[in-house]
């Protein structure tokens, strides 16, 4: 993967999600990084997330699932998302202290108001640690508004920020 071929995906200041949100200092802090097939966050997992025996909990590798596949939804899209199901597969013990990558990609869009995503995590030896499969729902700006769970202003805003994207590519 060149990371030149990929650009960072803007995010608001004072977002507080537990997974991506920069004024949330609690939280994992994720960055992405998206082209027109990818997106993707590397980071490495703060000491008190751990789970046992140095290993990473498997909740805070199923929180870095759901936020990549969200993220790529959010911008291979253009839309607003709900996580509605999301199905998590452990396939070796992710170890502390190591960088790991989170990445997706849509694996179908079934309609204009949902779409199949994928996403992996791999360890910092290349190795495939956990897999999940996601459908998310898809809203308009307007769609969103009504449902009351963003205000009129923040999606405004959001559209402001993620329009930025297109002058990237």
């Amino acid at each position: 993967m060149n990371r030149a071929d990929f650009i960072k995906i803007p995010n608001t200041a004072h977002n507080t999600c537990f997974g991506c949100g920069p004024a949330n200092h609690r939280g994992l802090g994720m960055e992405f990084y998206g082209n027109d097939k990818l997106v993707f966050s590397e980071m490495d997992v703060p000491d008190y997330m751990a789970g046992w025996n140095g290993v990473v909990h498997g909740g805070i590798l199923s929180t870095m699932l759901d936020e990549v596949m969200a993220w790529a939804a959010i911008f291979l899209t253009e839309r607003f998302i709900l996580t509605k199901t999301m199905t998590v597969n452990y396939h070796k013990p992710t170890l502390m202290h190591e960088r790991l990558r989170a990445e997706a990609e849509i694996e179908e869009r079934t309609s204009e108001r949902e779409v199949i995503m994928k996403g992996r995590i791999i360890n910092s030896k290349g190795e495939l640690s956990v897999s999940a499969t996601g459908i998310f729902a898809l809203f308009s700006p307007e769609s969103i508004k009504k449902i009351g769970i963003i205000d009129a202003a923040q999606v405004e805003e959001f559209m402001l920020i993620m329009s930025s994207h297109s002058r990237l590519k």
